[in-house]
């Protein structure tokens, strides 16, 4: 998904009252909680689902494997939209988060690698979309928003 439609796609779901459900592993999940950040700190709803006390709760009594796949089920909606984060978009966790979304009818925005080489640059460009984005979004309110 290109960048403008990530954004046309998130102020929908803003304007439907969804909410972001982002996850990643790693500084993934590091990245996913910058995001949400980003996002609460506009007045947006976004949940970053990397609780530690959520994710080995989980781990230790389901799978590592659902560890994403369950806060989904718990707590997403088919208004919502899943953000996953990954450099490698191969994690078994993520893979199964990205399952259950789509099973409950809630878009999945698989955050753009942009064809990096390694690690450092899939991370230098995602960190730079998730500013291009929040920063785009929230101008498509602004003008409605305090």
């Amino acid at each position: 998904m290109e960048k403008q439609e990530i954004v046309k796609t998130i102020v929908e779901c803003f304007r439907n009252n969804g909410k972001l459900l982002i996850f990643g592993n790693g500084g993934s999940a590091a990245e996913s909680s910058h995001l949400a950040a980003e996002f609460v700190g506009k007045g947006f709803p976004a949940i970053a689902l990397t609780d530690p006390a959520v994710i080995t709760s989980l781990a230790n009594d389901y799978s590592f494997k659902e560890i994403f796949s369950r806060q989904i089920w718990a707590i997403g909606e088919s208004n919502d939209i899943a953000i996953a984060m990954t450099t490698s978009g191969k994690s078994a966790n993520v893979v199964e988060g990205i399952k259950m979304a789509k099973a409950m009818d809630i878009t999945v925005i698989e955050w753009p690698r942009n064809k990096g080489k390694n690690t450092g640059e899939i991370q230098e460009y995602q960190l730079k979309l998730i500013h291009y984005v929040y920063q785009a979004v929230d101008s498509c309110f602004s003008a409605s928003r305090v």
